[in-house]
């Protein structure tokens, strides 16, 4: 895994030699950590960045938010949208979403009342429901209450797998998802489709649901939040700072 900004001429040459797009996740890529995910904001300066991108290439956020929530926050319209990860998306001004089991839905229903169960008992517990997944958001969870909680996640963990569903655990972040095909690298693909195959493809991302673009994405310029040794990602950058700054510098080899 290469440092981005170390190899900034070849990535200049490769983009040079033909159209591509620009994809993005949103949480810890272009907005800031936030404790309390409602409160998670795009930096103006970064708005204005994407809107001048988007004069020149497609640009797509692939989220694990909703589409409504993700579209309010960002507040452009030339740009497309990936919500939940990839189990719906907005192309055209139409959302499509996946449509659920009975038993995914059904699954997901008992675990948001066992998520609900745990907000009531511990202090700084957030629980988001998307309708397609669930999030319990845990970053301001008191020092006191940890062993106690930890112990509750654990055996919703075992919940969660008799239900049929998936659990991602990451950034003190419990996320629960059908057993869909949908992921951030199909939802990747199909929207290159839409933007008629360009040739090379950016995509930024920090969390672990990112990694399923950059496996497969593996001829182009896949750019991880944050240094690891197994990540599919080819670069990375170290924090959302220098999302930003890469940002910066594409635009400006597009103004010439």
């Amino acid at each position: 895994m290469k440092y981005v900004f170390k190899d900034l001429s070849d990535i200049k040459r490769r983009l040079n030699k033909s159209n591509f797009a620009l994809l993005l996740d949103f949480d810890l890529t272009l907005s800031p950590l936030a404790k309390n995910p409602t409160k998670a904001i795009l930096p103006e300066d970064t708005r204005i960045l994407i809107k001048k991108l988007s004069k020149y290439i497609h640009i797509a956020v692939i989220t694990g938010r909703t589409i409504n929530d993700i579209k309010k926050r960002i507040k452009l319209n030339n740009i497309t949208y990936v919500g939940n990860h990839g189990l719906e998306y907005e192309v055209g001004g139409v959302v499509r979403s996946t449509r659920l089991s009975t038993g995914s839905q059904k699954g997901l229903k008992n675990i948001k009342k066992k998520f609900l169960d745990i907000k009531r008992k511990y202090s700084g517990v957030f629980v988001e429901d998307k309708k397609l997944t669930l999030a319990l958001h845990y970053r301001l969870l008191l020092p006191q209450d940890k062993s106690a909680f930890v112990a509750n996640i654990k055996k919703i963990q075992t919940e969660i797998k008799n239900c049929g569903l998936r659990k991602i655990l990451y950034k003190k972040t419990l996320e629960v998802r059908p057993k869909a095909k949908e992921n951030k690298g199909t939802a990747s693909l199909f929207i290159l489709k839409e933007f008629n195959n360009p040739k090379q493809v950016i995509y930024i991302g920090d969390g672990k649901t990112d990694e399923d673009a950059f496996h497969v994405l593996p001829q182009d310029i896949t750019i991880r939040v944050g240094k690891s040794k197994h990540s599919f990602a080819k670069y990375y950058v170290r924090n959302t700072k220098e999302v930003k700054k890469f940002l910066v510098w594409l635009l400006s080899t597009l103004n010439h």
